[in-house]
């Protein structure tokens, strides 16, 4: 994707979703238990899939495993896979966002502000909430491909902790950003980099962590764990 480059003084309003737009959920994970549950990945296919994750977290660490595998889907037609997607957001995922956050961000970009989703999980997945959020741009991990289907592997930048940064950057010029003027909403420490990088910090569904350094920092809060 061509990376955009916003005007001068343009403010953003950077939203995680895993846990924050979802509080407690990964979109992802329930994803792939929708396809489980709808007969379109068999059980040995879901148990190959845990037990590579299981080598792969191992061998690489948890957050390293989870930001490249995606063996599940392996095998597959990549607009097959988009279809399940999109029938996923229509299905849970679009109800699955709180009214209240939902209103909240609206709120921003009457504002002026323009959404950007940021997040670890499948683009295809991220993909499903631009209309229910009005977001203009939208972060994901790709899916890589091979002869036409799906290599079970992941690509590009898995969004997650100082990545997150990485990420954002590889779309969006930064040069053009109004940052003091700008606004993130999250739920985790981890995500840290992105609540110093801009002048208005959410936490929102927060761990412990983040909500008591959000309370010494007088930053916003929304809900809790």
């Amino acid at each position: 994707m061509d990376r955009i480059s916003f005007p001068p003084g343009t403010r953003l309003a950077v939203i995680d979703l895993d846990g924050t737009l979802l509080k407690g959920l990964n979109a992802e994970r329930i994803f792939y238990l929708s396809l489980f549950v709808h007969g379109r990945i068999g059980l040995r296919k879901m148990s190959g899939f845990l037990l590579s994750l299981l080598r792969d977290t191992l061998r690489l660490g948890f957050r390293n495993a989870i930001g490249s595998n995606a063996l599940v889907l392996r095998g597959r037609d990549p607009e097959e896979v988009r279809t399940w997607a999109v029938a996923f957001g229509h299905g849970f995922l679009r109800g699955a966002v709180p009214e209240g956050l939902r209103a909240k961000i609206l709120s921003l970009r009457a504002m002026g502000c323009r959404v950007v989703l940021l997040s670890g999980s499948l683009q295809l997945i991220v993909d499903q909430l631009r209309e229910r959020l009005e977001a203009e741009v939208l972060i994901g991990t790709g899916l890589e491909t091979a002869g036409g289907k799906l290599t079970g592997r992941k690509t590009g930048i898995f969004a997650y902790g100082p990545r997150k940064i990485d990420a954002l950057f590889a779309r969006i010029d930064p040069a053009g950003i109004d940052w003091p003027g700008s606004w993130a909403l999250a739920d985790r420490i981890s995500d840290l980099p992105v609540f110093e990088l801009v002048g208005h910090p959410v936490a929102v569904h927060g761990d412990r962590k983040l909500r008591r350094l959000a309370r010494r920092r007088g930053w916003e809060i929304i809900g809790k764990r």
